[in-house]
């Protein structure tokens, strides 16, 4: 890997590159992120078993990802706290094993739309029975696939009804500054929630892209 002087890296091994790819390494790495920590602490910030968050760390001290800068006193051995060897990483797109970049961004984001999909039918196994789809006009005079129980409600728009958004909206028309302006508005709606540190963790997916290659 090539530091650059702004603290950040591109990786240029391609090992190192599919960890980075791996959905459960920037995680680990967060917890390393702003200051060294014990694997100990970082166990419990993760609420990880601390063998199996001890394995991955080794790993990614031997891929260049943490180093342990500091250690710990105490009687014995001393601690050894890790931290990020950046500020930032930069994976290439050559750099892994894929042929192409739809592949790529496949191979990246498998794991993530397995978890959306998994937590989802959590969600609605436990609020009940009898799901479908429902495909009705919405207020913006649009029409809608959503899941629902029945045909004549939206039930997730419901008081009753869990916290709780899966669909894809492919027919936005808009000009190039009011994309930008979404863009801009959904990232803080986000940040200001993501602040917040509730009692129950939520899943939160955003895609918003041009479209050039409609279903047909």
């Amino acid at each position: 890997m090539t530091p650059p002087d702004s603290g950040s890296v591109t990786v240029r091994d391609e090992p190192t590159a599919h960890a980075l790819l791996d959905p459960r390494t920037p995680r680990i790495l967060g917890a390393f992120w702003d200051a060294p920590r014990s694997v100990s602490d970082a166990a419990r910030h993760l609420g990880m078993p601390l063998d199996h968050l001890l394995y991955r760390v080794r790993r990614l001290e031997t891929l260049g990802l943490l180093h342990a800068p500091t250690r710990q006193p105490r009687q014995g051995r001393p601690i050894k706290l890790y931290r990020t060897t950046a500020s930032a990483y930069f994976v290439p797109f050559e750099v892994t094993r894929h042929d192409t970049l739809e592949t790529y961004l496949a191979a990246a984001e498998r794991d993530v739309i397995h978890l959306v999909q998994r937590n989802v039918t959590r969600a609605l196994r436990a609020a009940g029975d009898h799901w479908g789809l429902r495909i009705a006009r919405g207020p913006d005079g649009h029409i809608h696939t959503k899941l629902a129980r029945q045909a004549d409600q939206d039930w997730t728009m419901t008081d009753d009804g869990p916290a709780l958004l899966s669909f894809v909206y492919p027919t936005l028309h808009l000009d190039d500054p009011d994309a930008k302006a979404l863009q801009a508005e959904l990232l803080s709606v986000f940040s200001r929630y993501a602040a917040r540190t509730g009692a129950r963790p939520y899943l939160c997916q955003m895609v918003l892209c041009p479209v050039t290659d409609p279903l047909s």
